[in-house]
């Protein structure tokens, strides 16, 4: 698909990637009615999420998947729902493991590449609902929507899938590590290494004999988190490994609903293999919109507005009208 030429401007008085990210997590505030629900994992786990139907069964369903340390009552995650549902889809907003207002039932957390969740999820919104699915990430759930759709592959479409829309989505996650890792990210990553810490002090306390904490007081960056903890737990050798095994530009190629890909040239997270212009130019399925300002799940516009939302509401309904 041709690259998306964005319409989106961040106001004159809020410059900077830095400032684009941060005002939205001291000033966007909403609040919606939801019904919780717990969704059942293969492997005997649970997720938790938060359930807003239509009256009407056969509307399209929309699935959302909230960041790294995040959960599904984020303002940027109920901003989409409350847009969405203007365009007259349900929503169910999901947590990955261990997030959300219940921890889940194993001794492992969520990570980047955990589409086998997602498939789960996908799998639940089909038995409870009758209408088409659509999915959605900010962020690290970007990622793991991005790497589901890939993996599916023509077999989406046949699942019920029939779009995506992803914002901010590290899909290169060792560029982004090497982005948070600069001296200007340092205020992100202490706040990210600082709650991985306490919820794998948590997670300790009620499995004492799965982890090792001697390592934590040293760990400085969310690289060596991933190193000594996440990797192991799922499976990978290290983080390099993981990284490799699970960024979402391993597995745009294959995606065949349509996909976009919201990402913010000054988003203080993303490195440049985030922006693949390239194969969306040639991708039959992939649109890639990037515009100049924005920061990490930002776009704050103006006057309480947040672009975003509606952008990604919008571009789902769209999609499905055209099928």
């Amino acid at each position: 698909m041709p690259l998306v030429e964005s319409e989106f401007r961040s106001p004159h008085w809020l410059p900077g990637g830095h400032l684009q990210t941060l005002y939205p997590f001291f000033f966007r505030r909403l609040s919606l009615a939801s019904e919780p629900v717990e969704i059942a994992t293969p492997d005997g786990d649970r997720l938790v999420a938060d359930w807003y139907p239509p009256p009407d069964r056969t509307a399209p369903l929309l699935l959302i998947a909230h960041g790294m340390e995040g959960n599904s009552q984020r303002p940027y995650v109920l901003g989409l729902a409350q847009a969405a549902q203007r365009q007259g889809f349900a929503v169910l907003a999901w947590n990955l493991r261990g997030c959300g207002r219940q921890d889940n039932l194993l001794p492992k957390s969520y990570y980047a590449g955990c589409s086998d969740d997602l498939n789960a999820v996908i799998e639940w919104g089909r038995a409870q609902h009758a209408g088409p699915v659509v999915l959605s990430g900010f962020s690290m759930g970007g990622n793991i929507t991005l790497k589901w759709l890939g993996e599916a592959g023509d077999q989406a479409a046949r699942l019920g899938v029939k779009a995506a829309a992803t914002v901010a989505v590290p899909c290169d996650l060792m560029g982004c590590n090497t982005e948070l890792e600069k001296p200007t990210n340092t205020l992100y990553r202490r706040r990210f290494v600082r709650d991985l810490r306490r919820r794998l002090r948590a997670k300790a306390l009620r499995f004492p004999t799965e982890f090792d904490l001697r390592p934590l007081e040293d760990i400085r960056t969310v690289r060596q988190f991933d190193d000594h903890y996440t990797a192991p737990m799922h499976g990978f050798r290290d983080a390099a490994h993981y990284y490799s095994e699970c960024s979402a530009n391993g597995f745009l190629e294959t995606i065949r609903v349509p996909t976009l890909m919201l990402n913010a040239r000054n988003d203080p997270f993303l490195s440049g293999s985030c922006f693949p212009t390239q194969l969306a130019e040639r991708h039959d399925w992939l649109w890639l919109e990037q515009p100049a300002t924005g920061g990490h799940v930002g776009f704050y516009a103006a006057n309480g507005y947040f672009w975003e939302s509606e952008r990604l509401a919008v571009f789902l309904r769209q999609q499905l009208a055209t099928e």
